[in-house]
């Protein structure tokens, strides 16, 4: 009787300690994310000074997600992630200080916050391969997609709540502890960790060489490349609906900031379906189609979700949608990840990732950038080159099937 990569996995005593902290330390973040700019707002009651508060995350990610890489790729990552956790904690804490001073003191502390946190993605991704093998790695980033989902799910709504009773402070110190926990779960762990690349095989003054080392071990890989170019054109999708979203709501939709959350909230759901059903099935798929698949079908859920209401404008459509457009997204996070693990060697990983995410922060600030512009002139319905972009993904994914889906069926092991 062969035994499932789902059911190896829930007993892989490392890998489950691994899970575990990156839910309990995304559940914080996710707090954090819905009481910071309703601390800023409600302090200034200016939507610069907001906007402020959170661009901080997407520079940090385009700025030093590269530099994160290839410090990640000369440490421990186990190490690595302990530490950041720890050090984020401490940071954390810094909000507090600001609490009686001018409110623009606490930006430092959400830079730093975002900056730090700009290690935890290339360590995990990095340190997976190491803990289960080749055979388990769909099954592996389709629970850490489910355990995205969860915190989206959880977080903000855990954030609300705390804002409500306790204010920033209690969200503060709640983001805090899910840190130490981690950190702690991860202490548990007991794996064979080393960096890739030892300290005496280095040269000084040898940065430079390693990350631009990152950049060629990409561009000699075509799958590399292709999730490489998928990011830039997604990313700029991303970045229309992240600055048109809530002006769609408003104008086609007619609602308001609960409508939104609503939202928000119906697309974990979608995603955390998604992360149970791929932890069984998806090695069972070309990683080339599964990007080309899901990709097509987010762009056509996306444009029948911002174009129906405007002959409809009823919320309970969007929300349906919107839930199962969160299992398409998954699939395509998830066969990202899992693409980039296998198409990259152990030690150039971390700055893949880390060169992946300041792609995609990059596209995504410039797609917010000019979304800013063309909305104002023709109106929010621009946010469809959201969907444009995924339909657009789909095709060069799915034409790239040809030359490269055979090679990247991966089957479940017995255990």
């Amino acid at each position: 009787m062969t035994t499932s990569p789902l059911q190896i996995l829930l007993r892989h005593q490392n890998f489950m300690l691994a899970w575990w902290a990156g839910l309990i330390s995304w559940i914080g973040n996710g707090a954090m994310f819905i009481a910071l700019p309703v601390y800023v707002y409600s302090r200034t009651d200016s939507t610069v000074a907001t906007a402020l508060s959170v661009m901080t995350g997407a520079f940090a990610t385009t700025v030093l997600g590269q530099v994160a890489g290839v410090f990640v790729d000369r440490w421990h990552h186990r190490r690595t992630l302990i530490w950041v956790n720890l050090a984020l904690a401490v940071v954390t804490l810094a909000f507090l200080i600001g609490l009686n001073l001018p409110w623009w003191t606490i930006l430092p502390v959400a830079l730093a916050q975002a900056a730090l946190s700009q290690f935890l993605g290339p360590a995990e991704n990095a340190l997976l391969p190491t803990l289960v093998g080749e055979h388990l790695l769909p099954a592996a980033n389709s629970l850490n997609a489910l355990n995205n989902n969860l915190a989206r799910l959880i977080g903000p709504a855990l954030g609300g709540v705390l804002v409500a009773r306790s204010g920033f402070a209690g969200v503060v110190i709640m983001d805090a502890l899910s840190f130490v926990l981690a950190a702690g779960l991860l202490l548990l762990m007991r794996v064979e960790d080393g960096p890739h690349q030892p300290a005496t095989t280095r040269q000084p003054g040898a940065f430079g060489q390693e990350w631009l080392a990152g950049l060629r071990a990409v561009q000699g890989q075509p799958l590399l490349m292709l999730s490489f170019g998928l990011a830039a054109l997604v990313g700029f999708g991303e970045g229309f609906i992240s600055a048109l979203m809530a002006p769609w709501v408003s104008t086609t939709l007619r609602g308001g900031g609960l409508e939104l959350g609503y939202l928000m909230s119906v697309q974990a759901v979608g995603g955390v379906l998604a992360g149970a059903l791929l932890a069984t099935f998806a090695g069972r798929f070309s990683t080339v189609k599964l990007l080309g698949w899901s990709a097509l079908l987010s762009g056509l859920l996306l444009a029948v979700i911002f174009n129906y209401a405007l002959v409809y404008p009823i919320l309970w459509p969007a929300l349906v949608l919107t839930a199962l457009a969160g299992l398409p997204f998954t699939a395509w996070g998830t066969a990202q990840m899992l693409n980039l693990q296998q198409e990259s060697v152990p030690e150039v990983r971390g700055r893949v990732f880390g060169s992946y995410f300041a792609l995609f922060g990059g596209a995504q600030f410039l797609g917010m950038a000019v979304s800013g512009v063309l909305g104002d002139r023709l109106g929010v319905q621009i946010i469809n080159v959201d969907a444009m972009t995924y339909l657009l993904a789909g095709v060069v994914a799915l034409t790239a099937v040809g030359r490269y889906g055979r090679k990247h069926l991966v089957s479940p092991q017995p255990d």
